[in-house]
């Protein structure tokens, strides 16, 4: 049966019966509330899937409620992910973002510390293309202005923070001081290909804490809880548990 050939209310009465909205159905008695900030749809111009997948797994299986945010702009630019290279197109960020949502998605405008417990930024290099210019600008980069109003408010009202992969550079540019990791400092024969970002991190005003793929740290001061995923060339099922572990140190900061 083809979607196509059953209209608008067909195509919603499919959706529904497919469970089109089941990742962000609230549970009866909810642990804890969780923005996700995503930045794209893809590893090199947008969101890392497998990080958000995970992420959106180990919040599920907590019974978080969860709902999902991004920027309505434009991306940095589009990358060919077949063939690795740029492509003579445009996106729109929260368009693109919707696709890892199932559709249910918020414009990050609307994203405010006040309804919600925690909130979490996953990886992928629309961290550093579209939620900051980071890959371009490097220690002098920008930060979104709504992600820059986010990470403030949640941090002002001690409401916990977590990041996976290259997103910890966002909290090191606008919260001085804090503690990240993205793991490793050195490359260890291409292990971690981007152990450079150790350092930055520093020029940024934060305080890296090496870790492996599997461990997270966890700023208690500033309730920021990290972990480096992709930053490592590691099998996805390890990934996928230094994730669990970062989600699970978020959700226990916010004491539900």
């Amino acid at each position: 049966m083809q979607v196509s050939v059953l209209g608008v209310r067909g195509s919603r009465l499919l959706g529904t019966l497919l469970g089109t909205r089941a990742l962000h159905v609230t549970p009866e008695n909810a642990s804890a509330r969780v923005a996700v900030v995503l930045s794209g749809c893809g590893v090199y111009d947008g969101t890392e899937i497998h990080e958000a997948s995970a992420m959106l797994v180990h919040l599920s299986r907590a019974g978080a409620e969860v709902k999902m945010f991004a920027p309505d702009v434009a991306q940095m630019h589009v990358i060919d992910h077949n063939k690795g290279q740029p492509a003579e197109e445009s996106r729109n960020v929260l368009v693109e973002s919707a696709r890892l949502a199932r559709g249910d998605i918020t414009a990050l405008s609307q994203l405010k510390a006040q309804d919600h417990d925690a909130v979490i930024f996953p990886g992928g290099f629309g961290a550093a293309k579209n939620l900051s210019s980071f890959a371009v600008d490097g220690e002098s980069c920008c930060v979104h202005q709504d992600v820059e109003r986010v990470l403030q408010e949640f941090s002002k009202a001690k409401k916990p923070i977590g990041l996976c992969c290259i997103a910890p550079v966002l909290a090191a540019k606008v919260l001085p001081g804090v503690e990240v990791t993205v793991g490793q400092e050195d490359e260890q024969g291409g292990k971690w290909p981007y152990a450079g970002t150790a350092k930055a991190i520093s020029a940024l005003g934060g305080k890296h804490c090496a870790k492996e793929v599997h461990e997270v740290h966890v700023d208690v001061k500033h309730r920021v809880v990290s972990t480096p995923a992709f930053m490592c060339n590691a099998p996805l099922h390890k990934i996928f548990d230094g994730i669990g572990a970062m989600v699970q140190g978020v959700l226990r900061l916010t004491g539900k």
